[in-house]
């Protein structure tokens, strides 16, 4: 991989605001122990949930989510397992090696997106970064006021 800043190459499938086209780049990441590599293509301006449910909360995961096509696992497949808990539609992925979880399916879109962890984001491409709260203890009645933000 690279050190070199990454944008998307023109002409992709990526959908694009009516008015102006977004400038992706790649931010990569991995788990504690690097074991687990990978690659997320979002804006330079991201917006980063913060949930309050339990998972989220004591595990620290911030919420960087973005569709299956943005995402790239590098390596470290092995070392992935599985965590599903309460109505077991989110996936939860967990470094097997050192704990982490970097990124999962969540219950919101449990096909064709990616959850990812931003706090395993090396994000210094990032300009400008805004936290969005979403009340995950009460994860119906969020998701229905449209709490739930995808990034850009």
């Amino acid at each position: 991989m690279s050190d070199e800043p990454r944008s998307e190459q023109p002409g992709s499938a990526e959908p694009r605001a009516e008015t102006e086209a977004v400038e992706r780049v790649w931010y990569d990441g991995s788990c504690h122990c690097g074991g687990v590599k990978f690659s997320a293509a979002a804006s330079r301006n991201l917006t980063i949930t913060l949930c309050n449910c339990g998972i989220c909360f004591k595990s620290g995961h911030q919420e960087l989510m973005v569709p299956e096509e943005r995402f790239t696992l590098h390596e470290g497949q092995q070392y992935l397992k599985p965590y599903r808990f309460g109505n077991c539609i989110a996936d939860h992925t967990f470094c097997a090696v050192c704990g982490i979880m970097p990124f999962y399916r969540p219950r919101s879109h449990p096909t064709g997106y990616f959850s990812v962890n931003a706090r395993c984001l090396d994000l210094d491409q990032a300009v400008n970064i805004e936290y969005v709260e979403f009340d995950g203890q009460n994860w119906e009645e969020a998701m229905a006021a449209g709490q739930h933000v995808l990034t850009e």
